[in-house]
């Protein structure tokens, strides 16, 4: 389990410094955060790196105006 959460907070590492972190509730689901609060639910058999750095980005933008990565 380990070995998976790492390669998504890789995928995430650009973003943690801003307040985004990851939670896996169980064996098929994977959260972001943002904060205290939840912005997205994705199948981890679904979900890529890339979807999950957009995801960061969107909300970021959304709240923040444009963020260059």
């Amino acid at each position: 389990m380990k070995q998976i959460t790492t390669i998504w907070d890789e995928a995430i590492k650009d973003y943690q410094d801003y307040g985004f972190n990851i939670n896996m509730p169980d064996d098929f689901l994977l959260e972001l955060y943002f904060k205290d609060k939840r912005i997205a639910t994705f199948y981890r058999d679904k979900i890529t790196p890339d979807i999950l750095r957009e995801g960061c980005k969107t909300y970021f933008n959304n709240i923040n105006g444009d963020y260059e990565d």
